[in-house]
């Protein structure tokens, strides 16, 4: 079949169609459908997503940046105790800054009453201290014991923290004219001494200190120590023999060995006066009235014994003096 005929079939197919197609369409009758297919379905999903998409993102940066922000400024980084007799931690965050005070006892709650510290570094804070122990009379040229503690997870840290705390302190009394003797520990994370702190209510800090006095002289007793100073808890030590520089850091030890070195006044007493005896006193008494003794008392106020003799119808007070044995008085009743 050649082009021509081709052409001629197919129009003759056309002319032939029926006309009346649309009208047949229209009267078939309908059925409602009960979901889109894959062709009706409009796809809005989409949309939501990407019109949530910048708020979702806003959302992120912020709680990204609270974080960044809450980690370095928020969050517990330190711990630095300073013990004199009051009692006292400094919390710090990343950044050196002060975010906590805590007092362990009365004379903490004293140095640290009304202390601004937020927006301060630990430095700033740890002076404030010293200046409130210097008026409160905690801290002068008498008393210049003080315990450093410092904790951290991380081991370095804590040790460079103490080191510089340590001279920053030593720099800042000695400025005031006083010659400080510090001694510094770190501190470990340790549930029993948290503990054992809590239950006597003294510092995590004190409460190391001790523990490590008893490790080396288990004779000692906690109940007996925790209410004493730290300047206490030195001179006890040394007077037991403890070698401080076993458990203990400090730059300050020879001036520990000095005041152990000096002599001690021990004060003068008059030594106690001999008493007479009890058979003494009954003799010299019945040397006066020599009758039966009914009664012989010791007034350990005066010093004295108040003898009663029955002699015949008569009845003899005697009050003889117990250091010398002298008569004092004698009464004499019907």
């Amino acid at each position: 079949m050649n082009e021509k005929q081709i052409l001629s079939s197919l129009k003759k197919s056309i002319n032939q169609a029926p006309i009346d197609i649309l009208e047949k369409i229209k009267e078939e009758p309908r059925t409602k459908m009960l979901q889109h297919d894959h062709i009706t379905m409009q796809n809005t999903r989409t949309n939501s997503f990407r019109k949530v998409m910048p708020y979702a993102s806003v959302a992120a940066a912020l709680f990204i940046g609270f974080f960044g922000w809450y980690f370095q400024r928020g969050m517990p980084d330190s711990k630095v105790y300073l013990d004199v007799n009051p009692s006292i931690e400094i919390v710090t965050n990343r950044q050196d800054e002060v975010i906590d005070l805590t007092a362990y006892n009365t004379d903490g709650t004293t140095v640290t009453k009304d202390l601004e510290y937020k927006g301060k570094t630990m430095y700033q804070v740890t002076e404030d201290v010293l200046d409130r122990m210097l008026d409160e009379g905690y801290i002068d040229k008498e008393h210049e014991f003080l315990l450093l503690s410092v904790y951290n997870k991380n081991d370095s840290k804590a040790e460079q923290q103490k080191q510089n705390l340590d001279k920053s302190i030593h720099q800042y009394l000695q400025a005031k004219e006083l010659e400080p003797i510090i001694l510094s520990q770190k501190l470990s994370n340790t549930s029993t001494i948290e503990r054992y702190a809590k239950e006597y209510g003294i510092s995590v800090s004190k409460m190391t200190f001790i523990r490590n006095l008893i490790i080396l002289n288990p004779d000692l007793q906690t109940e007996d120590l925790v209410d004493l100073g730290i300047e206490e808890l030195v001179s006890l030590s040394q007077g037991m023999g403890i070698e401080l520089d076993k458990i203990i850091d400090s730059s300050d030890f020879d001036k520990i060995k000095n005041l152990q070195t000096e002599p001690i006044i021990e004060p003068e007493y008059e030594p106690e006066p001999e008493l007479i005896s009890l058979e003494q006193a009954r003799t010299i008494a019945l040397s006066v009235a020599d009758g039966v003794i009914t009664d012989l008392d010791f007034d350990d106020d005066d010093l004295e014994y108040e003898v009663e003799i029955q002699v015949g119808d008569l009845e003899y007070e005697i009050t003889i003096d117990a250091r010398t044995g002298e008569i004092i008085e004698i009464e004499i009743d019907d």
